[in-house]
């Protein structure tokens, strides 16, 4: 298997390192618009697996042809979101890197698997999509794993338990209109410390991009990477992944992943007020949509 990823900054570089040490694929290249940080990481990366025996061959340069008869390529390219800033803010700027990347992964990488990483993610996955021309199965988003982790993390927090005992999933946009439901989660809370659960997951970001300067690069690393997995293992483990649902809407479902991409979408087991929070996080990714049919 070969992976390749679209952009060698925090995430992207994280991603390959992950990639190797778990010996996911047999090669990953990286691709950036900076030629030399790309090949720096690259050799970086396969010094690191020098350490722990690992065979993964990387390597990096500015140049499209390297994601030739890719597997799976990520897309990480793009500004990230820097404190203060809305994933909206992003978007005619980092939708024109993603359209750049979709045109040419279908040139050179026709047959691959995309995963969009940049943000905002829900609105990149259905540019990414309609650039490459990819049936909509093999198009998708990480996002929902990610937050799916956070709110696993702040659930820990509030009931003082392993994290490992407890499973969380998340659906819906990732932005704080994401779904947070009980019946996704395998204990019961009060209402207080849902709502307290509800928002530390949607500000989870946020909260490192404030500390930081910057977004969060090893948990999305490590949601791409589980992702990356389940494409080639297929274990049937149920994922949360942004997903072309119409021409005009991509947003995070319960999936299960093949070696095609997408192979089903789950139903959503949703109370009324979860599917009016979801509604809700659609009609902005729709409106964000309609706006970039009009402006890209």
């Amino acid at each position: 298997m070969k992976i390749s990823i679209i952009g060698a900054g925090n995430v992207g570089a994280s991603i390959a390192y992950a990639l190797c040490m778990r010996e996911v694929c047999d090669e990953i290249a990286l691709v950036d618009i900076f030629n030399d940080v790309a090949k720096a990481k690259a050799i970086d990366i396969t010094q690191a697996s020098c350490v722990f025996g690992a065979k993964t061959k990387v390597v990096g340069a500015d140049n499209f042809e390297l994601v030739k008869n890719s597997d799976i390529v990520v897309v990480t390219a793009g500004s990230p979101r820097k404190d203060g800033q809305s994933r909206e803010d992003l978007l005619i700027k980092n939708a024109l890197v993603v359209k750049s990347s979709a045109e040419n992964i279908a040139k050179f990488a026709p047959n691959a698997i995309i995963i969009v990483v940049t943000n905002p993610l829900d609105v990149m996955v259905w540019v990414a999509r309609k650039f490459s021309g990819f049936d909509k199965s093999r198009v998708l988003g990480m996002a929902g794993e990610l937050d799916g982790a956070r709110c696993r993390f702040e659930l820990a927090q509030i009931l003082s338990q392993d994290m490992s005992e407890l499973r969380t999933k998340v659906v819906g946009a990732h932005n704080d209109k994401m779904v947070i439901s009980n019946k996704n989660i395998n204990v019961n809370l009060n209402k207080e410390n849902f709502e307290v659960l509800k928002h530390e997951t949607k500000t989870g970001g946020a909260k490192i991009v404030k500390l930081l300067g910057t977004s969060a690069y090893y948990a999305p690393a490590a949601a791409v990477v589980k992702m990356c997995e389940e494409i080639k293992d297929q274990k049937g483990e149920i994922v949360s992944a942004s997903v072309i649902l119409d021409d005009d809407l991509s947003c995070g479902r319960l999936v299960k992943l093949s070696k095609n991409g997408v192979g089903e979408i789950l139903e959503l087991n949703l109370d009324q007020e979860d599917l009016d929070e979801l509604n809700a996080s659609q009609d902005e990714i729709r409106k964000n949509i309609n706006f970039l049919k009009e402006n890209l």
